[in-house]
């Protein structure tokens, strides 16, 4: 079940800017709202990426807002808001108007593809203003002792009841054109692929397989601030992909995911449910592959010696620590051979079997290639097809036994 909010204020300028003459009945307005009217606790849902405090946007938008409020109104973009309902009231003769918006937001948990009301672009202009405003209340409670800007011989934030920001309401739109109007109008300042294909649902199977111990460390839309994104699971699933990368093609070549290394922005652009229905079920067993892996790079002497390895913690999906942060390259082509063992979403052998069977295989002979042929250069090993399809040799043996 939906939740419903109530945000009421106070606009000093109201038009309706646009109304569609179709049966939708599509409409938008144009608010223009003292900063200090601003409703707090909007939801961020429709939003294709949370708001990030720490960007260099915010904090220009906060440097104008302590030393320049009036000029905000002229500096910013405005914010962009999705209702279920609007009223506007004029004040007559007193000038101003009562705007009350009604928005509706999914719970927690809701399973269907409701994506909810709130605010589609802007999130960081609001992000800008609540945190302003709390500056500004600190300085007008009692017991306060600003200091004073030397620039500008006035405390920060003191003035910001001058500043406006321009509001858009949007109402009477569906949960389709929400997504497509967060994907296109954050597209001005670059919206990471990933941010907006989580948007659009894409993602959903990829949460309902991951594995509850590495959901705290995966963010499926920018602005989570974790180690990793949904790109680091794709990247990994796209190495056991027999769909987009046979192991052995119709010429009887592999298509070796070198893409996964060195040109995995594309391959999140071009992401399709289809293409991994069958084999984000595996998510958990690539993961377990990894980690064994990585332990067993640990255990190698010498490990740091090598180009691009650092003998430094590193802090895994999972959450697990190693010993050695490695190059992508020393870890993806051996994910990749493993896919010699998935016929039809399943492995053919127990996963714990198979990398017992060839895990240390697999790392020494990729080390040694590294050491020969690989010139000390992580990012043109990952990039050159004898590195992939060499490591094939070792689970094509196995397979024939």
């Amino acid at each position: 079940m939906a939740t419903k909010i109530t945000a009421p204020f106070f606009a000093t300028a109201a038009c309706k800017a646009y109304k569609e003459d179709k049966e939708s009945s599509r409409v938008i307005w144009n608010l223009t709202v003292p900063l200090c009217e601003v409703p707090q606790g909007l939801p961020l849902d429709p939003n294709a990426r949370l708001a990030n405090e720490n960007r260099r946007t915010v904090k220009s938008m906060l440097t104008t807002l302590a030393q320049k409020p009036e000029e905000f109104i002229f500096y910013n973009n405005g914010i962009l808001i999705v209702a279920d309902s609007i009223q506007v009231k004029g004040h007559g003769a007193g000038g101003g108007f009562d705007v009350e918006l009604l928005l509706v937001s999914p719970e927690e948990g809701q399973e269907d593809n409701f994506i909810g009301n709130g605010i589609v672009n802007g999130g960081h202009t609001y992000t800008a203003i609540t945190k302003a405003r709390s500056h500004y209340d600190k300085l007008k409670s009692k017991g306060s002792k600003p200091k004073l800007n030397p620039q500008t011989g006035k405390a920060d934030y003191s003035e910001l009841e001058n500043a406006s920001v321009q509001i858009f309401v949007l109402v009477n739109i569906s949960q389709e054109e929400i997504s497509n109007i967060s994907r296109y109008r954050n597209t001005s300042e670059s919206v990471e692929e990933f941010s907006l294909k989580n948007l659009a649902g894409d993602w959903d199977i990829i949460e309902e397989y991951l594995p509850a111990g590495c959901k705290p460390y995966v963010a499926f839309r920018e602005g989570e601030n974790k180690q990793f994104d949904v790109t680091d699971l794709v990247r990994r699933l796209a190495c056991i992909n027999n769909k987009l990368y046979p192991w052995r093609g119709s010429d009887g070549s592999p298509k070796n995911p070198s893409a996964t290394c060195s040109a995995y922005g594309t391959l999140i652009k071009n992401w399709k449910k289809e293409d991994f229905s069958e084999i984000v079920p595996l998510l958990k067993d690539v993961l377990y592959i990894e980690e064994c892996l990585r332990d067993e790079y640990d255990r190698q002497k010498g490990l740091s010696k090598l180009n691009g390895v650092e003998k430094k913690t590193y802090q895994f999906i999972t959450g697990k620590q190693f010993n050695h942060t490695l190059p992508i390259t020393f870890v993806f082509p051996i994910l990749a051979a493993f896919r010699v063992f998935i016929k039809d979403g399943k492995w053919e052998r127990p996963v714990e079997k198979l990398w017992d069977e060839m895990g240390n295989t697999l790392l020494n002979n990729l080390l040694t290639a590294y050491r020969n042929e690989g010139r000390g250069n992580p990012a043109a090993f990952g990039r050159s097809a004898s590195t992939w399809s060499n490591l094939l040799l070792v689970p094509m043996l196995k397979l024939t036994e």
